[in-house]
């Protein structure tokens, strides 16, 4: 399930996977895996002004700041579409330190914001703690704050320019903008072979108050990256269970595709089903955060997308490589690197358990998220004649009796369903299967040769224990109704 909706989102859609395809290819990927530098040459030497060029580090800022003048849900379009082509670089801490700065405000600050959007500057954001930051600085001016200590990893620090970092003062958390050249950064191994990340120390470094991002909500900037960096989980996601739905069906095992058997497809279906949740809870949280500021409802919308998205992807990446098998751990196949990048995505956007928490806290304080469905203006005939249809169904008169079918041994079409059709083929009032609605006059094919306590553990009082060979008898026909 994609994250796109309407006509317009599924071009944007469409536009950014050809372009991906186009300028990150599976080679690419590659060459930035074997160069070890997670891909930031090839970002800053053709990736970035390619994604400058199509509008897409300023697609979510308004167009006075030098973006194209819409919101965080085509971002999430955008950053899903770029997750599924697995784009190495600095694209998602860009746009994530862009969003920040837009938030923030600030005459200062709105310079940094068009270069971010120019493609002319690269950004990053710390989410981990580590920083303190007090007013007791050198010499500089009144006012200035200054920063000490180091915190890590943060995703792109290796080639930002600028870094958006958290810092204590006191029991406050407050965002300060700072150049990396006034930081020192160090490489960390990334699990992320496509994408660098770093740790960043600071010395008493003094800010300057218009790089100090006072007019920030306490749980802004993550509520932010939980929305994009989900939006990229689902495609992450999305593409592990494409692959191993696409595998299934031509790897063939005992003649026939592997799809076919249970264990595959419930795996298969299982993972859709975790993409499709991650699809939903990312789209409200981009929905919810494109309002205006920061409202409780929009917070507890961004924790559940960072609990499922990521999640999502890092379950379906796994049962991907468990569909595929043996070249599923082959370091030729690109399974191994979609996987790298959702636990990457968990270990800098924080534990699962953490935001889990976060939920709860707001449910707990009363808070709720509304859920309704936006449906075209064309789809109210629709909605009449499916109410109308309800309606119908509930006035119907209750008859209270099951349908004519009985449970049988063994799969398909002669033995999952069977129909009584032996002239004797009724058992004494109130006979039925353990757990289904009552079905008057009716026994389990087996109740006529199975042992007394098999009788008597598929057939409840009046029947259990008082069965006989000549109580109740099934015939092979198929069941015509049934579709399997």
């Amino acid at each position: 399930m994609a994250l796109a909706l309407t006509e317009e989102h599924l071009a944007l859609a469409e536009s950014v996977r050809g372009w991906a395809g186009r300028a990150a290819p599976s080679e690419v990927i590659r060459a930035a895996v074997a160069d070890g530098d997670g891909g930031a040459a090839h970002y800053d030497s053709s990736l970035r002004a390619g994604l400058a060029g199509q509008g897409l580090l300023g697609l979510h800022l308004p167009e006075p700041l030098g973006g194209q003048g819409f919101g965080l849900p085509e971002l999430a379009i955008a950053a899903e579409e770029l997750g599924r082509a697995l784009l190495p670089g600095g694209f998602l801490p860009t746009v994530l330190a862009s969003a920040v700065l837009a938030q923030a405000g600030g005459d200062e600050l709105t310079g940094l914001v068009k270069d971010l959007a120019a493609g002319t500057l690269t950004g990053a954001v710390g989410l981990a703690p580590g920083l303190c930051a007090d007013g007791a600085g050198p010499p500089g001016g009144p006012g200035e704050l200054v920063i000490d200590g180091s915190c890590g990893p943060v995703l792109g620090a290796g080639q930002a320019g600028l870094l958006i970092l958290p810092a204590a003062r006191g029991r406050e958390q407050i965002w300060v903008a700072v150049d990396a050249a006034d930081l020192e950064i160090t490489g960390v191994d990334s699990l992320d072979l496509a994408r660098p990340a770093g740790r960043v120390r600071a010395a008493r470094l003094a800010v300057p108050p218009g790089r100090v991002l006072d007019g920030l909500p306490p749980a802004l900037v993550s509520s932010l990256a939980a929305a994009i960096f989900g939006a990229e989980a689902c495609g992450v996601a999305d593409w592990a269970v494409a692959t191993a739905a696409g595998y299934a069906q031509i790897r063939h095992q005992f003649g026939r595709p592997i799809g076919q058997f249970q264990a595959v497809k419930h795996r298969c279906a299982w993972m859709l089903t975790a993409a499709e949740q991650a699809a939903a809870a990312v789209w409200d949280a981009a929905a919810a955060l494109a309002g205006a500021g920061l409202t409780p409802a929009a917070e507890f919308a961004a924790a559940v997308a960072a609990v499922v998205a990521v999640d999502a992807a890092i379950s379906c990446t796994h049962e991907c490589i468990q569909v595929l098998g043996g070249i599923g751990y082959t370091w030729e196949h690109d399974a191994h690197l979609y996987y790298r990048r959702a636990l990457s995505l968990r270990a800098v956007l924080g534990d699962s358990g953490q935001w889990a928490q976060r939920v709860a806290a707001l449910a707990l304080a009363g808070e709720r998220r509304e859920v309704s469905i936006d449906l075209p203006a064309e789809a109210g005939p629709v909605r009449d004649a499916v109410r109308a249809e309800l309606a119908e169904i509930a006035a119907a008169p209750k008859t209270g009796r099951a349908p004519r079918t009985c449970p049988g041994r063994g799969g398909g079409r002669r033995g999952r369903w069977r129909k009584w059709s032996s002239p004797r083929r009724s058992g004494p009032p109130g006979c039925a299967r353990p757990g289904s609605p009552s079905a008057p006059g009716w026994c389990p094919p087996w109740s006529s040769t199975g042992r007394r306590t098999s009788r008597r553990a598929s057939c409840p009082p009046p029947c259990a224990g008082r069965l006989s060979g000549a109580s109740c008898s099934a015939s092979l026909a198929p069941d015509p109704t049934w579709p399997g």
